[in-house]
């Protein structure tokens, strides 16, 4: 059944670094896709950086919504702004950083119902 979907009515989960908010998961989608709502702060020059991280055997779609960003992948450091899509293959490690002080806001989709189980940090 379609229906609207509120990022400001959806679980939010706190992981290292970021904030998301759960629009679509395993039970919405018939196992199909995740769909999250990211907010990525800067990181703080007291804190450690943030690690990459891994989907194994699922890839990672990334929209840029607000922001501008670095991510970090096995091609080295890419810039990326609002309005552009990354495309992360599974089994690649990586990570996106806002470029400066404001934060990076994130629309990420995989093609998973339960990506958590396929995520190392």
């Amino acid at each position: 059944m379609a229906r609207v979907l509120r990022p400001r009515d959806a679980e939010v989960l706190a992981l290292r670094g970021r904030r998301a908010r759960v629009l679509l998961n395993g039970e919405d989608t018939n196992g199909q896709m995740t769909v999250r709502v990211v907010e990525v702060e800067p990181e703080r020059r007291d804190a450690p950086p943030r690690p990459l991280h891994v989907h194994e055997g699922v890839g990672e779609f990334i929209w840029i919504l607000e922001g501008s960003g670095l991510l970090h992948c096995d091609a080295g450091v890419l810039p990326a702004e609002a309005g552009e899509v990354v495309y992360v293959p599974a089994g690649e490690m990586h990570k996106i950083m806002p470029r400066g002080a404001e934060p990076l806001h994130l629309l990420c989709v995989f093609p998973t119902g339960d990506i958590a189980s396929h995520t190392k940090e």
